[in-house]
């Protein structure tokens, strides 16, 4: 598979269908597919890994200093490069980060249909949890209810912070999110939930990764304001929805967990409350 920010002695190594790559220097390159992990025997070496990192950071670590303190570069397409190295401090602030050694990165997959379960139509009216732990295609999931809810007529809000859901590049969409979807990217949850309710005028919030208390309050924010909310959540099954989360149990009709046994994507759990 020809990946442009990767040297061609790695991406002749992968397959099409390749979802996540991980390079470590020195180490071993491992790749994920539908099938599940595969780890060759392929070491990266320093002149692999180091035209990668400039690739993505387009030559110039200075200058892409804040993305890469908050830990992934978005990159074009809707692609994520998360980021692991040493943090220099200071004070209690990551100030940046350097001796970078490991880059993770995720590409994004356009899978039609994959929620047809969902029996979406313009008279869906269910808020929807979706759970899984990490790469088991809730962003993917994500992706095609937002396109069918929009393809629709419903007025679908994407809070795409990463830009991994609709690939927003200079303004432009790059994935398939359905014709009636406005995506906002980069604003922190906070702000983007109050943006969305104030101005947009959706019918469907859809946000990905559920994360702390103002998420919580974005999300019950739209409940009462009489918006359906489509989100994700990292967890094994539905008991991820206590704890933190507990407030947003009477707001979420309907659970849907997935996994990547035997394959990933695969639903083990649809629960209608």
């Amino acid at each position: 598979m020809l990946v442009p920010f990767l040297p061609r002695s790695i991406s002749d190594l992968l397959p099409k269908e390749v979802m996540e790559i991980r390079l470590r220097r020195g180490g071993r390159l491992r790749y994920l597919t539908l099938r599940g992990w595969t780890d060759t025997s392929h070491s990266v070496s320093d002149e692999e890994f180091e035209f990668t990192l400039l690739a993505v950071t387009e030559r110039s670590l200075y200058a892409i200093t804040e993305k890469l303190v908050n830990g992934y570069l978005p990159l074009k397409g809707g692609v994520r490069v998360g980021v692991a190295g040493e943090g220099v401090m200071e004070g209690d602030r990551v100030k940046s980060v350097k001796h970078i050694s490991s880059l993770v990165i995720r590409i994004p997959h356009q899978v039609l249909g994959v929620s047809d379960f969902l029996v979406i139509d313009g008279c869906f009216s269910q808020n929807v949890l979706i759970i899984s732990p990490p790469a088991c295609g809730k962003t993917t999931l994500l992706r095609d209810v937002a396109r069918r809810l929009s393809d629709a007529g419903k007025n679908v809000v994407i809070l795409d912070e990463r830009g991994e859901i609709a690939g927003v590049n200079n303004g432009y969409v790059a994935l398939d999110v359905g014709g009636n979807s406005d995506v906002l990217f980069g604003f922190p949850k906070k702000i983007a939930y109050v943006n969305a309710l104030r101005a947009l005028n959706p019918d469907y919030i859809i946000t990905d990764e559920l994360s702390g208390e103002n998420d919580v309050a974005g999300v019950l924010r739209a409940y009462y304001g009489g918006v359906r909310v489509i989100a994700t959540l990292h967890g094994r099954d539905e008991n991820a929805l206590y704890g933190d989360f507990s407030a947003l149990a009477k707001v979420f009709d309907r659970i849907v967990v997935l996994s990547r046994s035997p394959r990933v994507g695969t639903v083990v759990k649809d629960l209608t409350r």
